[in-house]
């Protein structure tokens, strides 16, 4: 089993993306339920360290841990995406209704999405999902896996609740 995690750990260390348990299982020649062993070991193992094992966008990756990024930052010569209100805003539209067309999101939003959705597409954080069946046949909107890592989810699910405050007004 050690040499197991030991494979894992330099797999992760060297990807630059999240990996999966079937993929590390394939590409290291090891049993799927010796590789989810050895990560859940791993993720204990890994916990409270300067750096954490966490599973992201479907697979697992190595991070800073959060409470040190700050004193380490100066090593980081790469910088994140910088995602304005307004991208952000149209994103989260895209991520609680997907698969969603642009006409659907102008309606929610109030406002031409044109310029965040190409932006978004831009950064990888959105694709194109296939077409709606109705007139025109319009593209539908998705959220990537570069999404999901980018804001540190596993999956969609771990989406936070939202709740929609309604105004009442009085007449």
């Amino acid at each position: 089993m050690e040499r197991t995690k030991r494979l894992i750990e330099a797999a992760l260390f060297l990807a630059q993306e999240p990996v999966s348990a079937g993929e590390l299982s394939e590409k290291l020649n090891l049993p799927l339920l010796e590789v989810e062993r050895a990560l859940r070991e791993l993720l204990s193992e890994y916990e409270g360290r300067g750096i954490v094992l966490r599973e992201v966008a479907g697979g697992y990756r190595f991070f800073t841990a959060p409470d040190l990024a700050p004193a380490v930052k100066e090593f980081v010569k790469e910088r994140p995406v910088k995602l304005s209100r307004h991208l952000l805003e149209v994103l989260a539209i895209i991520a609680y209704n997907q698969p969603i067309t642009r006409k659907e999101i102008a309606q929610i939003r109030g406002q031409n999405p044109d310029g965040a959705i190409r932006s978004l597409l831009e950064k990888g954080l959105i694709e194109v999902a296939g077409r709606a069946k109705g007139p025109g046949r319009p593209k539908l909107y998705r959220t990537t896996k570069e999404f999901l890592y980018h804001f540190r989810l596993a999956s969609l699910a771990d989406l936070p609740e939202i709740e929609l405050e309604q105004e009442v007004k009085g007449g």
